[in-house]
């Protein structure tokens, strides 16, 4: 039994990546931060985790790119709250 929830949440991590990088693609940002932040709370450790932190910083980078400050901030604020 063990070995399937594993299986499942292997297959949730890798789902919820994607789901992420499709927002991106859309442009839709604010649905992308939602969907990293989720996989960044609940798996914190693994490898999906990492790719998620860093398209957190990048759209934070984006935003801030845009001289779109505020937000940029809630988005690095919001991440750091998933890390403590």
């Amino acid at each position: 039994m063990a070995d399937i929830d594993i299986d499942i949440n292997s297959t949730t991590r890798g789902f919820l990546l994607r789901m992420g990088n499709a927002w991106i693609a859309q442009g839709e940002l604010r649905q992308a931060i939602d969907v990293y932040l989720k996989i960044t709370e609940q798996y914190p450790n693994s490898d999906e985790s990492k790719a998620a932190k860093a398209a957190l910083m990048t759209i934070a980078d984006r935003y801030e790119q845009e001289g779109q400050l505020r937000l940029s901030l809630d988005v690095l604020e919001r991440l750091e709250q998933t890390i403590e």
